[in-house]
């Protein structure tokens, strides 16, 4: 028998098995004809009682508009944290997202408007296909990392608590800070 909370979930939209298991505050706002599709295995954790350090908030997924995707992969695991595709964001296999962390793939205001325009009364930027976020298997994600437009970050990697991801970052890399960049490697066994 599927649980009440996973059926409120496929009812904004949300393509979401019956193995998806949700703690705590879980807020959805998916535009019409956009995708959300979760995995099997996939928990969403907003409770403080089921995280060794914390968990401060709800876990927002918003898409911001009808052709927005958001697919996060089988076993992902993500806590307290925020959410939000214009164009496409992938989650693979196995991610653990900490506390608070935030991941989108528009800058959600025009970064330059027109001379004598205020960026406060313009829409949305129009999202880019080159903006799209992938976030391969196996990747940890630490507490209040940011994700922006245009990342990959590959299999196997390890994003340090407070990093703000702007670029790229290759798989099996430790990488942290602001910007975000590579301090080391994920030895092979």
């Amino acid at each position: 028998m599927m649980s009440f909370r996973v059926q409120s979930l496929r009812f904004r939209g949300v393509q979401a098995p019956q193995s998806v298991q949700l703690h705590g505050r879980v807020l959805v706002f998916a535009c019409p004809g956009s995708r959300v599709s979760l995995g099997e295995n996939v928990i969403l954790n907003a409770s403080a009682r089921r995280n060794t350090l914390e968990a401060r908030g709800p876990i927002l997924i918003r898409t911001t508009n009808g052709r927005a995707q958001l697919l996060i992969g089988n076993d992902t695991g993500m806590t307290s944290m925020t959410i939000s595709a214009s164009q496409e964001i992938v989650i693979g296999d196995r991610v653990l997202i900490g506390a608070g962390v935030i991941i989108t793939d528009s800058d959600h205001h025009v970064v330059r408007p027109p001379i004598g325009v205020s960026r406060r009364f313009l829409p949305m930027p129009a999202p880019v296909i080159g903006d799209r976020v992938v976030i391969e298997d196996d990747v940890f994600l630490g507490a209040r990392s940011i994700v922006l437009k245009g990342v990959r970050i590959g299999t196997g990697s390890v994003i340090g608590a407070g990093s703000v991801v702007s670029r790229s970052i290759p798989p099996g890399s430790i990488a942290a800070g602001n910007p975000c960049r590579v301090i080391g490697k994920i030895a092979s066994e």
